[in-house]
C-alpha cells in the first residue's frame, strides 16, 4: 500500500478537513469537521503545521495526523486513518514514527486522549508504552430545565477573559481546557465576567453552548460566584443545552456540578502519556 503524506503546512484547509473527516469515518462519535473548525483547532491547540500530516490515497485525502506542541510536551491532537488505508498496520507505524520524532526532538512527554469506549485504540496505545494519566469527563445542563431568575453575566473582551482564565484556573488541566488554549483568541469564542472575579469562555455557534472555561478567582471562591456565572449563562441562553465536553479532569468540577444539578455526560476519555526517560 502506498500512502502519500503531505505536511499540513503544504495542504489547504479543505484537504485537511476532508482528511480529518475520512480518517474518523465510522468513529465512536460523529465528527463534524469543516475548514473553519480545522482553522480554529490549529489556533487553539498550538498545532505544528510542519509536523502534522494529511494522508492521501491517490489524490483523495484519506486521513490525518495533527501534532500539537507546547514547550517540551507534544500532543497527538488527532490521528485518523480512513477506510481505504485502514487495517494494514498503517496507524501503528505512524504512531511509532511519532514517538521516535518526539524522542529525537528531546521532548519530555507525548500525550493523547482516547474515548474510553474505543477499546481497540486504547489497547494499541497501551501496547506502545502509553500509560493512563487521568480520566476526563464532561457535564451538561439540560435545555429543558427552568431558566434561572438571575441576571445574565456581561460579555467582556475575549483577550481579558483569556487573561483571567490564566490567572484563576487550577493546575493539572487537560490540553483543551488549559488557559494556553485561549492565548490565540479568535472568532466564535466569547468571554463573560462577573466583577473581574469569575470568568467563562464559551462557543455559542453550534448545537448548544459549549463551555471551555469557567473559573473563579481563588481569593473569592465559595462565595456563590461560580453558581452565579453558571446560572447567569443559563439565563442568557434559555432553551439551550450548556455543556463541557469530556475534557475536564475527573474530580475537578464534580462536586460543583452536582450542586448545580448538571449531569455528567456518558462519554468519558482517558488522557494517556508516553514519558521519555
Amino acid at each position: 500500500m502506498t500512502v502519500l503524506r503531505r505536511r499540513l503546512s503544504e495542504c489547504s484547509l479543505e484537504d485537511a478537513a476532508a482528511g480529518f473527516t475520512e480518517g474518523f469515518s465510522g468513529y465512536v462519535m460523529p465528527m463534524n469537521v469543516t475548514p473553519h473548525s480545522i482553522e480554529l483547532r490549529i489556533e487553539r491547540d498550538h498545532v505544528d503545521l510542519d509536523e502534522s500530516l494529511v494522508f492521501f490515497d491517490g489524490d483523495k485525502p484519506a486521513g490525518i495526523l495533527m501534532i500539537n506542541r507546547r514547550g517540551a510536551t507534544t500532543r497527538i491532537g488527532a490521528i485518523g486513518v480512513g477506510p481505504t488505508i485502514r487495517g494494514q498496520g498503517f496507524g501503528r507505524s505512524v504512531m511509532l514514527e511519532t514517538i521516535e520524532k518526539a524522542r529525537a526532538r528531546g521532548d519530555e512527554k507525548l500525550i493523547l486522549e482516547v474515548i474510553n469506549s474505543n477499546i481497540r485504540a486504547r489497547d494499541l496505545y497501551l501496547s506502545l508504552g502509553f500509560e493512563i494519566s487521568k480520566k476526563l469527563v464532561g457535564f451538561g445542563r439540560s435545555r429543558k430545565r427552568p431558566v434561572p431568575y438571575v441576571a445574565p453575566p456581561p460579555e467582556c473582551d475575549l483577550a481579558e477573559a483569556a487573561r483571567m482564565a490564566r490567572v484563576f484556573s487550577d493546575t493539572g488541566l487537560s490540553w483543551q481546557t488549559d488557559p494556553r488554549s485561549f492565548e490565540r483568541v479568535g472568532p466564535t469564542l466569547k468571554g463573560f465576567a462577573i466583577d473581574g472575579k469569575a470568568v467563562a469562555i464559551l462557543d455559542d455557534t453550534g448545537k448548544g453552548v459549549r463551555l471551555f472555561s469557567l473559573a473563579v478567582d481563588p481569593a473569592h471562591r465559595r462565595k456563590g460566584l461560580g453558581r452565579a456565572m453558571a446560572d447567569g449563562l443559563a439565563a442568557r441562553y434559555p432553551g439551550q443545552k450548556l455543556f463541557f465536553v469530556a475534557n475536564v479532569p475527573a474530580g475537578l468540577l464534580d462536586r460543583f456540578m452536582r450542586r448545580l444539578d448538571w449531569r455528567k455526560e456518558k462519554i468519558t476519555q482517558s488522557e494517556m502519556v508516553f514519558t521519555f526517560r
